[in-house]
């Protein structure tokens, strides 16, 4: 459907999509006091208010939306994140009283075998395997139009993220994540079952240091063969799993590896944890699985002396060539581990992380898509290139309403922009929303000012690169910034800071950000102490103002010898 311009129009898209039945929506109009004059963007905006509906379910009935947010019974809410299969929601379990992670697969994957069997894989692994340290499966079905997956929902950060965003991770946190995953391991391989893709990306860690395995979709179980030649005929016998993890017997022959092969691909995602490298970083796939048969890769003292010498040991017994040479289980290895180990708190901020997700997302995603079928159908929520292609940004203002435990949209709250009224037929084309790329005017007025030189910089451009580069707009020489540290952006209504650094963090008031409004006055600065400040040239005058206003008081009250000191006092 189009985007709805009236409030019947709106009413209908609601009840269509289950959310709510027609009884309900008459109580929610009497309860709230909403009327058939309203707008739909008012409409909305007050049931996000009231929480009748999540930011992410308004926004799609206001795009006309309204398929795939009840699937099976489960409710959708909000985005959790975005992969190569499809979306993954947050989604009410209304029978359990609970909420999940639903993970639905694309529909242009509905016939691929690959990704069917890799699901299947993923599901029964996660079924099989009841550990803490692993995310439980519930469920796996079809409705017939989409195949879902119902998943233990964990609100965390990957170890890839942790890493990509602060650099490496300190040696005894290291080893308390690392104890975990072994442990989860050790009751997949109990079960028969070999991961055969651990990397940094498939460890999630919440913020109080609990760690979890996830994603077996390319695992190897008993007594499963037709999944895995349906894998084998897709993949291929070889390399099944990711270049820069894989045992050298996995670049060989996947199928015939056993549990040692896991044991190897954990000391590689623990190389990469200490040091924030991986162990063997040639340019491409067949000379990082060639590098890994006959070099050794660099010693981790040598890159952070800190390590303990235990630790490296551990780690080099796990990534040994010969599988004979490594620990005998997963067990051994969380037992190597423990007298290491210390249990730390993980600071992260899961909202932004999610917007982070979702903006590599559609980058990856219109990258991908060109050469691929055209999109779902307006009408449903359940495509992730539908839903990445549409980010629509009329309920940012009520993002926040929303209690801690849940998740609010992905978007970060921003003025809430003003929809016009059409009520002409012949004019429902006007109707429709600029697109991201229209919105262009930077507004004038703002400064970046260096902390050490104060030297000043307006700010002319949408985007604004900082890092050592020269193609960089505000180059940071001398300093530990990467070539490409973070950007500034203007997206029509505020200026917003992401991190692009991989190594070194950024920090917005003293906080480590990945992507974070500015406002005036915010401070950016880097690990060594550098960095700048936002100033908006109308908020300098506003200051300035009521500084004079003081002074003038103060000196009615005080005397200008008092006003003097006081003026200086005050000057920034």
């Amino acid at each position: 459907m189009e985007a709805p311009t009236a409030a019947n129009e709106f009413y209908e898209l609601l009840q269509k999509s289950e959310l709510l039945t027609a009884g309900q929506v008459r109580k929610v109009l009497e309860q709230f006091g909403l009327d058939m004059e309203m707008p739909p963007e008012t409409i909305a905006r007050s049931l996000v208010r009231n929480r009748v509906l999540t930011p992410f379910q308004a926004e799609r009935l206001l795009e006309g939306r309204y398929r795939g947010f009840v699937i099976d019974g489960y409710r959708v809410r909000e985005v959790l994140g975005v992969g190569g299969m499809g979306c993954v929601y947050i989604a009410e379990d209304r029978d359990r009283k609970r909420k999940v992670a639903l993970k639905v697969m694309a529909s242009h994957h509905a016939l691929d075998p690959g990704m069917l069997a890799r699901m299947k894989l993923e599901a029964r692994a996660g079924m099989e395997i009841q550990h803490p340290n692993v995310i439980e499966t519930y469920r796996i079905d079809s409705t017939g139009a989409v195949n879902y997956m119902v998943l233990e929902l964990m609100r965390g950060i990957s170890l890839h993220e942790l890493v990509a965003l602060h650099g490496p991770v300190n040696w005894e946190m290291t080893c308390d994540i690392f104890l975990q995953v072994a442990l989860g391991l050790q009751a997949a391989h109990k079960k028969g079952i070999i991961h055969r893709d651990i990397k940094p990306a498939n460890i999630l860690v919440d913020s109080k240091g609990v760690t979890k395995l996830l994603d077996f979709g390319l695992a190897k179980l008993e007594n499963n063969e037709g999944d895995e030649f349906s894998l084998a005929m897709i993949f291929g016998h070889d390399c099944l799993g990711t270049p820069d993890y894989i045992a050298p017997e996995q670049a060989i022959d996947s199928n015939s590896v056993d549990h040692r092969a896991d044991i190897y691909s954990l000391g590689c995602t623990m190389y990469v944890a200490l040091t924030g490298r991986v162990p063997f970083p040639q340019k491409n796939n067949a000379a990082k699985l060639e590098a890994r048969k006959t070099q050794t890769p660099r010693k981790i003292r040598s890159i952070h002396p800190e390590v303990s010498e235990d630790v490296v040991a551990i780690v080099e017994k796990m990534m040994a060539r010969e599988p004979e040479d490594r620990f005998a289980s997963a067990l051994a290895v969380a037992r190597a581990l423990k007298p290491l180990a210390v249990r730390k708190p993980v600071k992260f901020d899961f909202r932004h992380l999610v917007t982070l997700r979702a903006k590599q997302a559609r980058a990856k995603d219109n990258a991908s898509r060109k050469s691929q079928q055209p999109a779902t159908p307006r009408s449903s929520i359940t495509s992730a290139s539908a839903w990445l292609d549409n980010p629509s940004r009329h309920l940012q203002a009520e993002i926040d309403t929303f209690a801690g435990d849940d998740t609010p949209a992905i978007r970060q709250p921003a003025p809430p922009v003003s929809r016009p009224q059409v009520t002409a037929p012949t004019q429902r084309a006007a109707q429709s929303r600029p697109s991201v790329q229209t919105r262009t005017n930077v507004p004038s007025g703002w400064f970046i000012r260096r902390l050490k030189s104060k030297q000043l910089r307006e700010m002319t451009s949408v985007k604004t690169r900082v890092g050592t580069a020269h193609e960089c707009e505000i180059t940071m020489t001398g300093t530990v910034v990467d070539e490409r540290q973070c950007s500034i952006e203007f997206d029509g209504g505020r200026w917003q800071l992401k991190q692009e650094s991989k190594t070194q963090p950024t920090f917005v008031n003293g906080d480590a950000e990945v992507f974070v409004e500015l406002r005036h006055r915010s401070r950016v600065t880097f690990s060594d102490g550098s960095g700048f400040e936002l100033l908006s040239e109308s908020e300098l005058a506003a200051e300035q103002k009521r500084r004079n206003a003081l002074l003038l008081v103060l000196a009615l009250g005080f005397g200008a010898g008092i006003v003097a000191v006081l003026s200086a006092a005050l000057l920034f």
